[in-house]
């Protein structure tokens, strides 16, 4: 039953901007949303239902009802806010099958369009009808189902149940073990099933609309007809999956994995160690990987070879026939890289060093014989692969930045166009503006320039910081200047300017510096928090503050002791032995 609440839920959530309701005079309402409320206006902007009444308002149904949350109960309106189903509910359904589930006193029952009690409140879960007639229901701890008068057609004396979206079967438990039913109530089968699988068929659940209905007995797996005739016996195969949208599945016999179709046919041979859908953009793909001895082989949704003998492989997205096309990246049991089409063809020679993803972009970065360039989806090269290193930002690619054979760096743009000329010892875009910003480090000295080459930050630093998540934020470079170090903004201004011998960021309200031999603590304001008197001073590192106040471990005149923000003693004669070992990731 929690699949179909998910998905009831996904029903009652779903957000579309307008509503027409058929009438004498058709007209439009946008459903609106404010502090806590929901409300709906016309299409001339006037407000129906105003916003601070209702918690929540559900889009007008096919019927003219809305579902609507009022203080801590839930009913049905309409547009001019007749109430259909009084707001006496703990919690209901949107329609289905014309009968929406109520909640009252922790109990279950159904009511009708107009809001009478069709099914009395008794029940102990949340359900509703399928196409099939029946509901789901749980009464004294037991499942049976009912029909949409209330009449008990499968009797409600079941340890446990289970129907699907597509079929009319359904199944009951009884004494451990299940058995089919048809949505008459007529029993189909014995109870003599250990376990009786569902699976996914375009977003619905299904017993055998895939193909085949996986069943285990007797600690053994068999696969059974829509008509619960057993196709493939039990104990032929050791393991095996529920039948795909494709109509095949994964099955083991002596510890080998084949596939099977839906009459039993071995659409692979069992011999290979293991196979299974491999992740593809965070979901499970269509395609199989079959791992044989030291080496994998691609099949397809329909269990058909598509590429042998490779160590690995990857998807990825390119223009092909003037399309964008998913492809497979390949790596040989040499460690070598190309690509083929879904079909296996080869689009790309297995050659390359390294093969970074196309990302549906015209060119992708290689590396062939120690050396990086560019190549497009019909391994022409698009710029020359003659570089030591190149670098992009495949999720939004915007340009290269290429170190060419020279060491100097560049950048040019995703239409292969030069946005840099190579003037640059060092070059990476700033994190907290990548497209337009960029590091540089020209004559030894770094610097921050603009997209057309513009200087922000003058080239004088021998050392700059670009962002980090724990460090003081996207408006600062920690810099070093003729080997000293201090903080400045983007800009360039100096916050704390480079004359301090050390620099080590806590937080915008602990920076330790050293300067001439001594130790101190300032804000990110330049504000001093720890006057320069200290041989040492430690804090303990955190990425994250609290609210206890800060303690400073520092060194004067050889002893150690701890102070607070104030610089007041707090403990005093600390042992060397004791700071070292709590300090000793700074040295």
């Amino acid at each position: 039953m929690t699949q179909e609440r998910i998905i009831l839920g996904f029903l009652l959530l779903l957000i579309t901007a307008c509503n027409k309701i058929e009438n004498n005079s058709p007209k439009f309402y946008e459903r609106i949303m404010g502090q806590n409320s929901w409300g709906y206006r016309d299409d001339k902007g006037n407000a129906i239902i105003p916003l601070g009444k209702y918690k929540f308002l559900n889009l007008i149904d096919e019927k003219g009802m809305i579902y609507a949350n009022k203080g801590s109960k839930y009913g049905y309106i309409d547009i001019h806010e007749k109430i259909v189903v009084p707001f006496e509910y703990d919690a209901l359904t949107v329609f289905s099958e014309e009968l929406a589930c109520v909640k009252k006193d922790n109990k279950y029952g159904f009511v009708d369009r107009k809001g009478k009690i069709i099914i009395l409140i008794q029940f102990e879960d949340e359900t509703f009808f399928r196409k099939n007639g029946l509901a789901l229901v749980k009464k004294n701890s037991l499942y049976g189902f009912i029909d949409k008068k209330g009449k008990e057609v499968i009797p409600i004396v079941y340890q446990n149940a289970n129907q699907v979206i597509l079929d009319s079967l359904v199944t009951v438990k009884k004494q451990g073990k299940w058995a089919f039913f048809d949505s008459f109530g007529k029993q189909k089968t014995d109870f003599i099933y250990d376990e009786i699988a569902s699976t996914s068929f375009n977003y619905k659940d299904t017993f055998w609309k895939n193909g085949l209905i996986l069943v285990r007995k007797n600690k053994q797996i068999g696969y059974l007809d829509k008509n619960l005739k057993e196709i493939i016996p039990f104990g032929k195969y050791e393991t095996g999956d529920r039948f795909n949208s494709n109509r095949i599945a994964i099955v083991s016999k002596n510890h080998k994995y084949g596939i099977i179709d839906e009459f039993g046919k071995e659409v692979v041979k069992t011999e290979y160690d293991t196979i299974e859908h491999p992740e593809e953009s965070y979901h499970e793909s269509e395609i199989f990987a079959a791992k044989k001895n030291n080496y994998l082989v691609l099949l397809d949704k329909n269990g058909k070879k598509i590429y042998d003998k490779i160590k690995d492989f990857s998807f990825d997205y390119c223009r092909l026939n003037k399309k964008i096309e998913k492809i497979y990246h390949v790596q040989d049991l040499n460690g070598k890289y190309g690509a083929i089409d879904t079909k296996g063809k080869l689009i790309i020679p297995i050659i390359y060093e390294e093969f970074q993803d196309f990302g549906s972009n015209d060119n992708a970065i290689v590396k062939y014989k120690g050396r990086f360039g560019l190549i497009d989806s019909n391994n022409k090269t698009t710029y020359p692969i003659e570089n030591k290193a190149i670098y992009a930002d495949r999720r939004e690619l915007d340009y290269y930045v290429i170190k060419n054979k020279d060491n100097k760096y560049g950048i040019i743009n995703k239409n292969l166009t030069p946005i840099f000329y190579f003037d640059f010892e060092d070059l990476s875009p700033c994190f907290y503006d990548i497209k337009n910003r960029f590091i540089a480090k020209k004559n030894g000295k770094y610097g921050v320039i603009d997209r057309l080459g513009g200087i922000i930050i003058p080239f004088q630093y021998s050392k700059m910081s670009n962002w980090v998540e724990y460090g003081p934020g996207k408006n600062y470079h920690f810099v070093t200047k003729d080997n000293k170090e201090g903080l400045i903004t983007k800009e360039g201004k100096n916050v704390i300017p480079p004359i301090y011998d050390h620099l080590f960021y806590h937080n915008d309200k602990m920076i330790i510096l050293s300067k001439d031999k001594k130790y101190g603590v300032v804000t990110i304001q330049n504000e001093q928090v720890i006057p320069f008197v200290y041989e040492k001073i430690y804090i303990e590192f955190g990425f994250f503050g609290d609210n206890k106040e800060a303690e400073f471990y520092v060194l004067k005149n050889g002893k150690y002791s701890i102070v607070n923000n104030k610089n007041e003693i707090i403990k005093s004669n600390i042992s060397t032995q004791e700071v070292e070992d709590k300090f000793s990731y700074y040295n």
